[in-house]
Formats: structure tokens, C-alpha cells, sequence
């Protein structure tokens, strides 16, 4: 038969299918986010711009040398105070400023206006010789350069032309160092600038400042394309497939893991919790692991109330076959006696007889039927409490109750449960032949004593059972200690029979 369900019926991924995805989630996110963030293109052209301004520096030294060597009047604008503080520190680093985050990319370097002569003749010769030895440095540097004067006027393929309005240029013309980001143009062979490094869409492009006595005497423009991350993967290739090798192992080995320590012992409490709803004996074998803290924890519950579950049904068995068999012999008596009723010869005496037997034996099943159902209440009670001792007193003919003068006032019992426990244990002492009952409460230890028959050793370990009496012939159920045993359950106290000549004797253990 088909289980029926109360749970929405939807598609619901198996825990193997979650194990999975987070695996793939853990190679992939890093990887997503980097790409997201563009940290490695950012760092290709950090690493681009600083090797730039690098080849920078000592293009402008060696410019500036070329220059002094050559007799002259000053020329170049004088650099501010600013950049003439930072340009006079003995160290002064530059660093890294572009962001490609938020760097504006502009259009290709432009051709500039094309112009005629330079202003002072000493940078003919100048630019001439660096223009030579840059392309012969271009080779290894894969670096593109033009030199400008201090008119922002420089040499290119086809003759002079001025870049004195780029941005970048007119920044190091005040004594600043420029950079920019720029497309690649499409004719990229056009330019002295344009390298054969052509793999990204985008050049970085620099202009270094040639200063000499605070003067700009010049300005050294150079241009390359950042490394792209394609050629970055394809250059490390070795490493990147070892650590994706180590990388999809550890993700595969956490995934197994994780199906180990979650999915195996969930599918086996899954499994015993379908037996015990298919009404098979709960196991009280606990599983071979359970993985984590909490599955654990949870497999403990269910060992519990497996636990708990068999002890009612074996509860609910005995107490069904004893009610069956306490009502037989009643049931019995009464249909005999109705039968006999129906004679018309039956004697007026006999009659009467008949009738009182009916009358006793239906009060019987009424007082057994009482206590099943008080019994079946006392197990859904909570536990409560402590309450006095002396307010639990029950109020009965023939039986005197004290407390001993040593015995705390507070017991670990609610006074509406200790009322009911203590009827019982009293109406069992005067059954007994008991006139007195005396109480104590010491140390988690309520006494109760009698100076009734006393209790046999035979009759002392079955007193808690279910109907168990030694009074049937005088109309006892066997109820009694049944219902203090079910109610003391709740609190987690055991009824103890104490082995005593004189009386009986009873310990509640909490």
C-alpha cells in the first residue's frame, strides 16, 4: 500500500544533487568572482603600467643625458612646486593608478597635427637617436615608443606631428606622469606606439616626463598591450591544470565526505522511521555512524522514542489481554445469572441473590474500567511541583497519617499528584490491616511505613504490575500501585519495596 503523504508533493533535490552543487560551486564561485571583479585583467594591467613607467624612467634619463650633452639655452616649462618636491625626493616610486573598474577606456592615439620643424634643433638629433634605440629595445620590450619635445611635438612614420592635446601628454607637460587607457585602433601597424603584443582590446599608454634643472624638456610616450587572461592560461597551462587537478579532487573528496557524515545516516533514519510507520518492531540497535553532532543527536531521539513507542505497544498488549481476561470471569457471572433469571421457578431468594451478584460484578468492571482510563490520563500529565507534604494528606476512616518531625516539608511533587499517589498507597496500606502511616522526606527519598501484614518476597517485585492483587476475592483490581508506578514515571521516580518484618514498607526514589 502506498504511504499517504501530508507534504506537498514538489520536486525537491536529493541530498547526492545539493552535495553536488556546492561541489561545483566551490570551483566555480572563486573563479565567477574573479572574472566579475575583472581581478586578474586589473592586475595584467597594473603589472603592464608599471612595467611602462619602468622602461619610462630610463628612457627619460637617457634623453635627458642626450639633451645636456648638447649646448643650448633652456628651454621646457618650469614643473610646479608640487611635482618639483616629489621629482626632488632621493627615492620617488610611482605607483600603480589604473583601475579598470573605472578607468575610462578612450579612442585610439590619434595621428596628432602634422607640424614642420622643431622649436629647438638639439631634439632632432635627440629624438632621432632614442627613436633608434627604442626599436631596437622593442624587439625584447614588445613596447611601443614615440619621444616628444617640450612642445609635445615627436617624431613618427611620416614625419613630425603634435600630441601636445592628448591628456596624458598635456599632464606630463606640466611635470606629472599620464596614463591612460586606449582601444587598439585597426590599421595597429600605422603607428610607431602599436607593438606586435596586439591579443587584448585595449593598449596601456604612459607619458614620463624628461625633466632637467625643474624644466619639461621632453616627454616619453610608451604603449603596450596588458597580457590577456587567455594567454595568461595557455602561458601557465602546467601549474593552472595541477591546481584544477588538486582543486576538483578536493571538491570531489569533500562531496564524499559530506555524503558520508549527512546523506547515509539520514537515509537511515529515514529508513527505520518508514518501519516503524509500516507498524514493524522499532530497533534499539543504534547505526553503525552517524556522522555529525546533530544527526547524532537526533538519532538518539529516535532511538528513544522507539524505545518509548515499544513499551506501549508491549503496555497497550498487557494491559489488553489483563482487561480481557479481569472482564471475562464478571462478564461470565452476569450472563449466567441473567440466564437464570429467566426461569419462572427461580425462588425469590435466589432471585435476590442473582441480582446482588449481577449488581457486585458490574461494580467491579465499573471501578477496573475507572482506573484504566485514570491511568491512561495520569501518563499525559507534566511534571510539576514540589509542593508541601502535609497538603497531600488524604482524609481516611481507620487509618491514622503522620509526618515524622525529621522530614522536609517540600517534596518534588505537585500536591494534585501527590493526593492521588498517596490515596492509593494509603488505601492499599489499610487493605492490608494497616491503622497507621507514617511518612518521611530526606534526601530524595520519600518513606512510607505501615504496621499492616507486611509484604512477601514473592509478592514484592510484582506489587507495580497491572492488575496484580492478592485481595481479587474481595473485589481489588490490582490497579492501585499500577497508577503510582505510571504517575511517579512522569517525574522520574521508582517505587522500591523495602524488605521489612513488621509492616510494609515503600521508598519513592526521585
Amino acid at each position: 500500500m502506498q504511504p499517504v503523504t501530508r507534504i506537498r508533493q514538489k520536486w525537491r533535490p536529493s541530498m547526492a544533487l545539493v552535495v553536488g552543487f556546492i561541489c561545483v560551486a566551490l570551483v566555480s564561485i572563486p573563479l565567477a568572482a574573479m572574472l566579475t571583479v575583472q581581478l586578474t585583467s586589473n592586475q595584467f594591467v597594473r603589472e603592464t603600467e608599471q612595467s611602462l613607467l619602468k622602461q619610462g624612467a630610463i628612457y627619460a634619463e637617457v634623453y635627458r643625458t642626450m639633451f645636456d650633452n648638447l649646448e643650448g639655452d633652456p628651454v621646457g616649462p618650469i614643473v610646479g612646486d608640487e611635482q618639483m618636491v616629489f621629482w626632488r625626493e632621493p627615492l620617488h616610486p610611482i605607483p600603480s593608478r589604473i583601475d579598470v573598474r573605472k578607468q575610462q577606456v578612450l579612442p585610439p592615439l590619434p595621428a596628432g597635427n602634422p607640424v614642420n620643424v622643431h622649436s629647438d634643433l638639439r631634439h632632432v638629433e635627440t629624438l632621432s637617436r632614442l627613436r633608434a634605440l627604442a626599436e631596437a629595445a622593442g624587439r625584447t620590450t614588445l613596447a611601443g615608443a614615440i619621444f616628444l619635445d617640450h612642445e609635445g611635438v615627436g617624431l613618427g612614420e611620416d614625419g613630425l606631428h603634435n600630441f601636445a592635446g592628448l591628456p596624458e601628454v598635456q599632464t606630463a607637460l606640466t611635470g606629472g606622469v599620464g596614463v591612460t587607457l586606449r582601444t587598439r585602433d585597426d590599421d595597429y601597424g600605422r603607428h610607431p606606439l602599436n607593438s606586435i603584443s596586439r591579443d587584448t582590446g585595449y593598449r596601456v599608454f604612459i607619458a614620463y616626463p624628461v625633466l632637467s634643472d625643474d624644466r619639461v624638456i621632453g616627454v616619453v610616450m610608451l604603449s603596450r598591450t596588458p597580457l590577456s587572461l587567455r594567454k595568461f592560461v595557455f602561458r601557465e597551462r602546467d601549474p593552472l591544470m595541477i591546481m584544477g587537478v588538486f582543486t576538483l579532487s578536493g571538491a570531489l573528496l569533500l562531496g564524499a565526505l559530506l555524503l558520508r557524515l549527512m546523506s547515509r545516516p539520514i537515509r537511515g533514519l529515514r529508513n527505520e522511521a518508514r518501519a516503524i510507520a509500516a507498524g514493524d518492531k522499532p530497533r534499539s540497535e543504534p547505526l553503525r555512524h552517524y556522522g555529525v553532532r546533530e544527526l547524532a543527536d537526533l538519532g538518539e531521539s529516535m532511538l528513544s522514542m522507539a524505545d518509548t513507542l515499544d513499551q506501549r505497544s508491549n503496555e497497550i498488549a498487557t494491559y489488553t489481554d489483563h482487561v480481557t481476561h479481569e472482564l471475562k470471569s464478571p462478564v461470565t457471572s452476569i450472563l449466567g445469572a441473567a440466564e437464570l433469571l429467566q426461569s419462572d421457578n427461580l425462588s425469590p431468594e435466589n432471585r435476590a441473590k442473582l441480582l446482588g451478584n449481577i449488581s457486585s460484578e458490574s461494580g467491579r468492571m465499573n471501578i477496573l474500567l475507572t482506573r484504566l482510563r485514570e491511568m491512561s490520563q495520569l501518563r499525559q500529565e507534566t511534571q510539576k511541583g514540589p509542593g508541601e507534604l502535609a497538603a497531600m494528606l488524604p482524609d481516611i476512616d481507620g487509618l491514622t497519617i503522620q509526618i515524622d518531625q525529621n522530614s522536609d516539608r517540600e517534596i518534588p511533587l505537585s500536591v494534585a499528584h501527590g493526593e492521588i499517589i498517596l490515596l492509593h498507597m494509603a488505601q492499599n496500606a489499610l487493605a492490608h490491616g494497616a491503622h497507621q502511616l507514617t511518612l518521611q522526606y530526606l534526601n530524595g527519598v520519600l518513606s512510607i511505613r505501615d504496621d499492616g501484614e507486611g509484604i512477601s518476597e514473592n509478592d514484592a517485585a510484582r506489587l507495580a504490575d497491572p492488575f496484580f492483587t492478592t485481595r481479587r476475592d474481595q473485589g481489588g483490581t490490582g490497579m492501585g500501585l499500577a497508577i503510582v508506578s505510571a504517575l511517579l514515571d512522569i517525574y522520574g521516580a521508582t517505587l522500591c519495596v523495602i524488605p521489612n518484618e513488621g509492616g510494609a514498607v515503600f521508598e519513592i526514589r526521585f
